[in-house]
C-alpha cells in the first residue's frame, strides 16, 4: 500500500483510533481513506463528531444493558459513603478496590462483618463500576441463586444455567450463608465456585465466618474445598462497624430531660 500523505495518514489514523477505543465498526476502512484524503476540514471535523456521538450512545446503551442483565436490586454508588470502620488487608487498598482491578485479575473479594453494615451498598457500587468498564455481571442473593439452580437442575437446564454463568466477569453472591443450605444446594453452589475458579471473580457478602462455613453448608469437607477456591486468589475486607439502620434509629433517640 502506497505511503498517504502526512495529513492524510494523521485524520485516519485518527479515525481509526476512534474506532479501536469504542469497540464499534461504523465505517470501513475505504470510507475513512477517503475521508482522510478528500474531505475538508470543516468536513472532516464534523464527521469525528458525529462518529464520536455514535460512538458514545453505543457505549452508553451496551453499558445500561449490562446493568440491566445483571439484576443489581437497586442502584448505589461511593458518593457520600462512609469508608469508617472498614478493614482492609495491606495489599488491597480501599483506594484500588473501586477500579475494579481485582475483576482483571479474576481475583475473589470477601466482605464480611454484621449485617445492614454497607457491604450490600458496597457490592452493588462495585458491580456497577465494573459494568461501566464494559464487563459482564451478575448480582445473586444466594438463597435465591440456589433456588433457581435447583430448578434448573430439576428441569434439565442446569448446564445452560451454569453456561450463562460462565460468560460473566464478576458474579456477586450477596448474603452468603445468611440461610442454612441443604447437601444439593451446596454441592451445586460449589459447582459454581469450581467454575469460577481462577477464571472469573467473585464477591461475597457475608456475616459467616470462615470457620463456619462447613456447618452452614452442611459438609465439612465441600465447604473447605470451596474456602480454598475462594481465598487461594482472594481478598477480606472487614467490616466492623455498627448497623446502619441501628444507629439511624429513633429509637435510639436521647429522651427527653
Amino acid at each position: 500500500m502506497a505511503r498517504l500523505p502526512v495529513k492524510t495518514q494523521a485524520r485516519f489514523d485518527r479515525l481509526k483510533g476512534m474506532e479501536r477505543r469504542s469497540g464499534s465498526v461504523l465505517l470501513s476502512s475505504v470510507t475513512y481513506g477517503k475521508a482522510a484524503q478528500e474531505a475538508t476540514d470543516g468536513q472532516f471535523e464534523f464527521l469525528c463528531s458525529l462518529l464520536q456521538s455514535e460512538y458514545d450512545l453505543r457505549v452508553a446503551n451496551k453499558i445500561a444493558k449490562l446493568r440491566r442483565q445483571a439484576g443489581f436490586p437497586f442502584a448505589k454508588d461511593f458518593r457520600d459513603f462512609s469508608w469508617e470502620g472498614i478493614e482492609f488487608p495491606a495489599d488491597f487498598s480501599r483506594e484500588e478496590m473501586p477500579t475494579c482491578g481485582f475483576v482483571d485479575r479474576k481475583e475473589n473479594v470477601v466482605l464480611y462483618g454484621g449485617s445492614d453494615n454497607g457491604k450490600t451498598h458496597t457490592a452493588v457500587a462495585l458491580g456497577l463500576i465494573a459494568c461501566g468498564q464494559g464487563k459482564r455481571v451478575a448480582f445473586k442473593e444466594t438463597s435465591k441463586l440456589i433456588l433457581e439452580l435447583n430448578a434448573a437442575h430439576q428441569e434439565g437446564r442446569l448446564k445452560q444455567k451454569l453456561d450463562a454463568l460462565e460468560k460473566c466477569d464478576l458474579i456477586i453472591l450477596d448474603e452468603w450463608g445468611y440461610l442454612p443450605c441443604d447437601p444439593d444446594g451446596a454441592k451445586l453452589l460449589f459447582r459454581v465456585i469450581s467454575l469460577c475458579y481462577e477464571k472469573i471473580s467473585l464477591l461475597f457478602t457475608t456475616n459467616i465466618d470462615f470457620s463456619r462455613w462447613g456447618a452452614i453448608f452442611s459438609d465439612s469437607d465441600m465447604a473447605r474445598a470451596m474456602l480454598d477456591r475462594v481465598i487461594h486468589h482472594g481478598r477480606l475486607v472487614t467490616y466492623d462497624r455498627e448497623s446502619h439502620r441501628l444507629l439511624n434509629s429513633l429509637m435510639r433517640a436521647e429522651p427527653d430531660a
